[in-house]
This record gives structure tokens, sequence and C-alpha cells, in this order.
């Protein structure tokens, strides 16, 4: 979904659902249609959890992997000045 529905989706199932209940609290809509909505509306949130969890997971191995990127710039050379000779190694 577009970017500012990020985070939002499940928030906005839930407003609609408190609509619904509103409305056949207002004799605005029958049983049978409320909970027609409402199963409709669930699998909206459900779908919209779903997302998020996705969404988190993609998030925490792109950070992961940063950080192991920085980790490994910063790592000390083992023997500094030392060549290691192996083959491919500058030098050999």
């Amino acid at each position: 979904m577009t970017t500012w529905l990020r985070g939002k989706k499940s928030y906005i199932t839930a407003l609609l659902i408190a609509l619904a209940s509103f409305a056949v609290g207002m004799d605005w809509l029958t049983q049978t249609q409320y909970q027609v909505i409402l199963g409709l509306l669930g699998s909206m949130g459900l779908a919209a959890l779903k997302s998020g969890q996705v969404q988190a997971t993609s998030d925490a191995v792109a950070q992961t992997k940063q950080n192991i990127k920085t980790e490994i710039a910063a790592a000390p050379v083992p023997f500094p000045g030392v060549d290691a000779g192996g083959p491919g190694a500058p030098g050999s």
C-alpha cells in the first residue's frame, strides 16, 4: 500500500467496525448486513496485521544486515602489517 497508510490500516479497520456497530445501534443496518460487514472488516484487519508482520520482519532483516556491515568495517585487523600470503593475496 501507499506510504501514508503504513501503520494505520488496523486502526482504520477498527474505526470502520466501530462505525458499523454504531449503525446497527441506530437501526441503520440489519443484523445480517452487520454480520457481512464484520466478516469483511475482520478479513481486512487480519490482512493488515499480516502486512505489518511482514514489514516488521523485512525491516529487522535490513537492520541486521546493516549492523553486520558496520561491525565488519569497524573490526580490527588481526595482525596489522603482516601479509596473509595466501593464493590471490596481494604480493603473491
